[in-house]
């Protein structure tokens, strides 16, 4: 993170020079969600400037203020990871201060939206649910400011989402975002189980299958029901069709064991159509040389793509992060292969195959609305949820592909 000399940081901020508290506070909280680093950095570092009554840390030159002092609480607000971190283990007793408000370093980190710096305050062993003088946690501060990704780091180290501060909300009831208050609700449930159980009480599923690797439990699929759906036998899909996978968001889940995979644009019933989803490519556009690129079901051969958070939710369930998949095989010869479509091109593990995008075509109109999945040309087997610590811990792609590759001798079980 390159040094900040001379910043205006009403500028910055986008507030006049005699801001209200109130303004201050509405400003910072609606940029400091920028998906940019560096500009999550300078907006924390104006706010800081403005709000901060310590005369050493900052000079200030009319409406421009430049930095006296770069310590480690400069550092977190900043988002130097690397200047922090040697700051911490040259005095390990850096970590138990608290800035001139009382805040702890994890939750400076955890408001500004640091993730690797609160990945390493929880390592060198932070307390979690210490409570800064309003009462607030640090998941208070990163459900407040919306950062995702870090409640739910927080709640894998077992944050406690129970703890009201003293304007007397909970971290759900100050989430600045639906999902986020979703992710912090569903920390305790098991959410696994619970769809099982209610999609074995419609005749969905069969079962669930526990995936262990050296005794630990990193999957969890749930097999579908195949006798009333596709007119193909288990040991006939699992032969001869293509097996590949689908990320998806957990509220699809019940649908897509019911109807299968259907592309965007499809009437599943007079009240439910499905929609290109938010950061997706939308019907209509054109994408090389195919013209309405989105009509179509999207599948992959590598688990590891399907599961990229752009298209597979993660959950928690039963005290653990999940990712969530669907498990299918495709008709030979009904699907083309093409490169990934990522805007964050993510790079390839070892040994995974370079063409992530299985597409199969809608061909026509009147294949908008299908009843009879064994008519097409991708059959649903299974919902798989993958342990997030198992998949991010994955170096090499056949490491992890074959604990997942096979349903078939598991489904034998239950036959």
């Amino acid at each position: 993170m390159e040094a900040f000399k001379m910043i205006n940081p009403f500028n910055i901020l986008g507030i006049n020079e005699n801001p209200s508290p109130r303004d201050v506070k509405d400003a910072f909280r609606q940029k400091i969600r920028s998906t940019s680093r560096y500009q999550r950095a300078i907006c924390a570092l104006a706010y800081d400037m403005i709000c901060s009554k310590d005369s050493r840390k900052y000079m200030r030159f009319g409406n421009k203020f430049s930095v006296n002092k770069e310590d480690h609480f400069y550092y977190v607000t900043t988002g130097n990871y690397e200047s922090f971190v040697k700051e911490i283990r040259k005095q390990k007793s850096l970590l138990n201060e608290r800035d001139e408000y009382g805040r702890t370093l994890l939750y400076i980190a955890a408001r500004n939206g640091f993730h690797n710096i609160c990945h390493f305050l929880l390592r060198a062993g932070c307390n979690i649910n210490e409570i800064q003088i309003d009462g607030s946690t640090a998941l208070h501060a990163a459900a407040f400011y919306g950062h995702q990704s870090i409640v739910e780091l927080l709640l894998e180290y077992e944050a406690n989402p129970r703890i009201r501060n003293k304007f007397g909300n909970k971290p759900q009831e100050e989430a600045c975002s639906q999902q986020i208050k979703d992710c912090i609700l569903s920390k305790t449930d098991d959410k696994i189980n619970s769809l099982l159980n209610q999609l074995k009480s419609h005749g969905l599923a069969k079962n669930l299958v526990v995936i262990k690797y050296f005794d630990r439990i990193i999957g969890k699929k749930i097999l579908r029901n195949l006798d009333y759906c596709s007119e193909y036998s288990t040991s006939h899909l699992n032969k001869y069709w293509t097996l590949a996978w689908h990320g998806t968001r957990y509220k699809y889940l019940s649908s897509i064991m019911q109807y299968g995979l259907q592309s965007a644009g499809t009437v599943l019933s007079s009240e439910h159509r499905v929609s290109t989803q938010e950061g997706h490519i939308h019907l209509n556009i054109k994408v090389g040389s195919i013209e309405n690129w989105a009509n179509a079901i999207f599948i992959s051969p590598s688990i590891f793509y399907a599961a990229d958070r752009v298209y597979s939710e993660r959950i928690f369930s039963d005290n653990q992060r999940w990712c969530v998949l669907v498990e299918t095989r495709v008709k030979p010869s009904s699907f083309t292969k093409h490169k990934q479509t990522l805007l964050n091109q993510r790079e390839l593990l070892p040994g995974e195959p370079e063409d992530l995008e299985y597409r199969v075509a809608v061909k026509s109109d009147e294949d908008f609305i299908l009843r009879v999945e064994s008519n097409r040309n991708v059959i649903v087997t299974a919902l798989v949820f993958v342990n997030l610590t198992f998949l991010e811990n994955i170096d090499e792609y056949y490491q992890g592909e074959e604990l997942f590759a096979n349903s078939e001798a598991e489904r034998a079980l239950f036959q």
